[in-house]
């Protein structure tokens, strides 16, 4: 029997996808993840920035409900698409099939024992394990879409423990945004950084935002260590930045629950 569209992308992606990221060095400072250039197939890639969504799929990006409304005001230029397959129902079946095979090739097993394994360091400090098992440490994607435009802006965070491990694959047309990735900071008691943005911190590195470049760093927040990142503000001449964050959380209740449905052996697991 014929493969599906669907099928044949994901076997494909995820042969690739976790070669390149077995072929990776880990870095440590400020905090444990890793930088990818070519996280999916180069034709894969150029279909994908043919088939991304537009404006209209997407829905404005709240931050979670027990913040307040001001709060929640930050994050008004930030606009995100959950690959659910309700939110597909408009898109030609070729749409649909190509991002459920980005979807599986993102929320599968195999994708997260992979950067598990790979960031064995950094998830050992979270945890007492030997490294042996970092890979069946609990772990449930989310992957999702996200829209960000001139005025965005996100300050230092850790992430929450609820998150194990956070990615996100950069989604530009060009070099040109190479400079609007991610920054990771330390924390920095030098006076001169209360005058800028971010006060306190100090950018140690700023993952490039380049064409389907990745990043992946463990979430800490110990009280010795803290995956502080975030983004200082877009500016008009940036553009928008397209980008798929892809979290695992601890609990199947905070991933994708199709993803769960799919990939994962609850009563297994259990």
């Amino acid at each position: 029997m014929a493969l599906s569209r669907r099928q044949e992308l994901f076997e494909y992606c995820i042969d690739h996808v976790a070669g390149k990221i077995e072929d990776l060095e880990v870095s440590t400072d400020p905090f444990p993840h890793f930088l990818l250039r070519g996280f999916f197939p180069d034709d894969v890639y150029a279909e994908l920035l043919q088939r991304l969504p537009t404006t209209e799929h997407y829905t404005k990006f709240d931050q979670d409900k027990h913040e307040g409304a001001k709060e929640k005001e930050k994050y008004r230029e930030r606009a995100k698409l959950q690959l659910l397959e309700k939110n597909f129902a408009t898109l030609e079946d070729d749409d649909r099939q190509f991002w459920l095979g980005i979807r599986d090739t993102l929320g599968c097993q195999k994708l997260k024992r992979t950067v598990f394994e790979k960031l064995a360091c950094g998830l050992k400090l979270r945890c007492s394990l030997p490294e042996e098992k970092i890979a069946d440490l609990p772990g449930y994607a989310m992957p999702t879409l996200f829209r960000e435009t001139t005025g965005y802006s996100i300050k230092p965070h850790p992430d929450t423990r609820k998150k194990v491990v956070t990615m996100q694959i950069a989604l530009p047309e060009d070099d040109s945004q190479e400079h609007i990735g991610t920054q990771f900071y330390k924390r920095s008691l030098n006076p001169g950084t209360l005058l800028r943005q971010p006060r306190g911190f100090h950018v140690t590195k700023t993952a490039p935002f380049l064409p389907n470049a990745c990043y992946a760093f463990v979430v800490l927040n110990n009280i010795g260590l803290k995956s502080w990142h975030g983004r200082t503000t877009l500016e008009s001449t940036d553009g928008i930045r397209n980008s798929i964050l892809n979290i695992w959380h601890d609990r199947a209740d905070h991933a994708n629950p199709e993803v769960v449905a799919d990939h994962y052996d609850l009563a297994k697991a259990a």
